[in-house]
């Protein structure tokens, strides 16, 4: 059985849920948003697996991440050049992420919703390797 969590930080974690946009069909009537969403994971989870998400919603979430960490790389960029008046605060910025998405996704993900390794590091590249395309791209 898995935990309820409730706060901003687990409200962030489940945006995706409550967003996704596919209809399921649950007791004759078609939903969107998070019921069909859990609806979905359920029935991956009974054919896969518990922590096992499917391709689809994988791929789902994955877009997520990558949404993500395209608006962090902007939000750091515009604040190391308004609060700092340097770009060099951005890879302070980037530093911090790729220590605290590690803490989250191989730690933190692990005891709260009992995510699976491979899912861990699949979610760790999708919001690092952004980071990093910029980070090698800007460093000479």
């Amino acid at each position: 059985m898995k935990k309820e969590y409730s706060g901003f930080y687990h409200w962030l974690v489940m945006i995706p849920d409550r967003l996704y946009p596919f209809k399921t069909e649950i007791e004759g009537h078609w939903v969107r948003g998070r019921r069909s969403y859990e609806a979905t994971l359920a029935r991956y989870e009974q054919r896969y697996g518990m922590g096992h998400y499917g391709y689809k919603l994988t791929v789902y979430r994955e877009v997520f991440h990558l949404i993500g960490s395209i608006l962090f790389l902007v939000s750091a960029a515009y604040l190391s050049r308004a609060f700092f008046g340097s770009a060099n605060a951005m890879y302070v910025f980037l530093a911090i992420a790729v220590g605290f998405i590690s803490f989250q996704e191989f730690y933190l993900h692990r005891r709260m919703y009992q995510q699976l390794w491979r899912k861990g590091i699949v979610d760790w590249l999708s919001w690092c390797v952004p980071m990093g395309i910029y980070f090698f791209t800007r460093f000479h």
